[in-house]
């Protein structure tokens, strides 16, 4: 199944639904930090392979770089959103490189800021 087929509404209202319990979570418990990345990405205004990726791409950094704002509910819901998003096949061999060098340039980018700022 690929994001594009008629097939894919059922998946990609799954990805809505779990989209807008995290929302609620986070709007719940005023974690501002998870909100920001998921309102970045979502809604979706196009449900193409470009935008479900977009999202998986940025819910997962938030999971490498903010991953202790997370309660273990909040967790399974990501978990549960990327197996989603994986089974619509989004991803082509090239989008997984692409995908990996975002995640390794956030990843960098954290670490050189909090290297660099100055403690008082």
């Amino acid at each position: 199944m690929s994001a594009d087929s008629s097939d894919s509404k059922p998946a990609t209202d799954q990805i809505d639904a779990i989209c807008l319990r995290l929302f609620d979570s986070w709007c719940d418990t005023r974690n501002v930090i998870s909100l920001t990345f998921l309102l970045r990405c979502w809604p979706l205004i196009s449900v193409d392979a470009a935008s479900i990726r977009q999202l998986c791409t940025t819910l997962g950094a938030l999971q490498e770089l903010h991953g202790s704002v997370l309660d273990k509910e909040q967790e399974g819901l990501l978990l549960e959103l990327k197996q989603c998003i994986d089974d619509l096949q989004v991803y082509g061999p090239k989008d997984r490189a692409l995908v990996r060098h975002s995640r390794d340039r956030a990843w960098a980018t954290s670490k050189l800021v909090r290297l660099c700022r100055i403690e008082p």
